[in-house]
């Protein structure tokens, strides 16, 4: 196997200057994806179009050749045909520049002769010292030191840093990752593609997140692990420190397995062999994008419950039936309420509600506030997470819905239990930066949102069994 890339040398890696864009040209996106996305990260280093035919690309001052680079530039982004990449390599190893990402493609993703090519590329920036991200990549954005060299054109919304860490095989994939963690408003340390994995690998951005000092939940979308003892170490390193690693796996049909292998090259794996590496280990796997989405949310948010029982209030009959159902399919334990809480609750709610768990508050029974509510639920031993009513705010004028959730905020705002909204009515842009300003995720969806939960308790008793509580 590779040698691990050490975590130092990618923080220098992950934290470019200047930036030269080799085969940026008007006639392909790549760098105006690459200026676009420097400029939303509020990117205050150089960027440098390199082409012979061009004094200037899309208004960035243009050089003929990489001889021409100054002095400044201490990072490459290579956009020419898979033919014209080692030339460039010794171009770039003459000028000493020394961490490079190729997102050209035709490379082991595309039979025996690209992944002759592959290795030849390897081989050369071993032996010059240079770091190679990719190929077949699209690079990656370090939002919490506001520089990176992204030439995808897909992630949505601002750019803003955060606790989660995003790690993509796929760059589409992960794109629609990186922009549906935007919206959820919980920021992201570092997003980054590997594409081919010829160097830098899953596992060596999977270090690197543990060591960051800012990353709580790892999400990763990936077509197989390249090294099984090198993750399996990691995994241990991530229960210690208590951040969990999400994982969209593909491959688990044979069509899965063969668009994996067509796509990076990898080798997709057994897929019951790699549920059991999952399970053993401590690592999430998940089925879709948005169940990643809700589980990172959580982690992201609250801490570790100290238990799994789940208590929920809403204020429909129907809702707590379904949600009932759905915490029995998913093995949610929901316990009885004690009869000290019954007793508490009827103090608050309208006579004809029933305290129950999952509780309806009724129609009416949460216009005097949830506070009380959520803080006699708190109260119940039996109880170790609450997921509460919430009105998503429709704008700042929407002092109904501010009030109420004020109430239980503020008992959330004390407490060691995690209180988790359960959101009624559409999440709105403004309902989504007004959850992340108080420091909540939300679940929106009851399907994916519960899926996540029950990730969330079985995580908690996933560590607790290893001692590491």
């Amino acid at each position: 196997m590779a040698r691990p890339i050490d975590p130092e040398r990618l923080r220098s890696f992950f934290t470019p200057r200047g930036i030269a864009v080799l085969g940026a040209s008007t006639k392909n996106q790549w760098f105006s994806n690459i200026a676009n996305y420097a400029r939303r990260l509020g990117f205050d280093g150089t960027l440098w179009p390199v082409n012979p035919g061009a004094s200037e690309v899309w208004g960035y001052p243009a050089v003929s050749s990489v001889s021409k680079l100054p002095d400044e530039v201490d990072f490459a982004a290579v956009v020419l045909r898979s033919s014209q990449v080692m030339p460039a390599l010794r171009e770039l190893d003459a000028r000493g520049i020394r961490n490079v990402l190729v997102v050209s493609s035709g490379f082991a993703e595309t039979g025996p002769e690209g992944k002759a090519l592959q290795e030849e590329t390897v081989s050369f920036c071993k032996d010059r010292g240079m770091l190679l991200m990719g190929p077949n990549c699209l690079g990656f954005l370090n939002m919490n030191a506001s520089t990176g060299v992204f030439a995808g054109g897909s992630v949505e919304g601002e750019l803003t840093g955060g606790p989660v860490g995003i790690i993509g095989q796929s760059g589409a994939a992960s794109e629609v990752i990186a922009t549906k963690i935007l919206a959820k408003g919980l920021g992201i340390s570092l997003y980054v593609t590997t594409g081919n994995e010829a160097m830098l690998t899953t596992e060596d951005c999977i270090e690197y997140l543990l060591e960051d000092g800012v990353t709580k939940v790892i999400c990763a979308f990936t077509e197989g692990f390249r090294d099984t003892a090198r993750m399996r170490d990691l995994a241990v390193r991530a229960a210690v420190k208590r951040i969990p690693i999400v994982v969209v796996k593909v491959g688990r049909s044979s069509k899965g397995v063969r668009a994996a292998s067509s796509h990076t090259g990898a080798l997709a794996g057994d897929d019951a062999v790699v549920d059991a590496f999952f399970r053993q280990h401590g690592i999430i796997r998940v089925d879709t994008i948005e169940e990643l989405v809700e589980t990172a949310g959580l982690f992201a948010r609250y801490p570790l419950p100290e238990g799994g029982n789940v208590a929920i209030c809403t204020l429909s009959g129907g809702l707590a039936g379904l949600y009932a159902d759905m915490c029995h399919e998913l093995g949610i334990d929901l316990p009885d309420l004690g009869d000290a809480t019954g007793d508490a609750l009827r103090e608050v709610l309208p006579p004809f509600a029933t305290p129950a768990n999952p509780l309806d508050v009724t129609g009416s029974g949460f216009l005097g506030g949830m506070g009380r509510i959520v803080e006699t639920l708190l109260a119940d031993r039996e109880v170790d997470v609450v997921l509460t009513l919430s009105f998503a705010p429709a704008g700042e004028a929407d002092r109904f819905a501010m009030d109420i959730n004020e109430s239980w905020m503020a008992v959330a705002r004390t407490s060691r239990k995690p209180v988790i909204p359960l959101v009624f009515r559409e999440v709105s842009p403004y309902a989504r930066r007004y959850y992340r300003a108080t420091g909540h995720s939300f679940i929106e969806h009851a399907g994916d949102g519960l899926k996540a939960v029950s990730h969330f308790t079985r995580y908690a008793r996933f560590i607790r069994a290893r001692g590491a509580w």
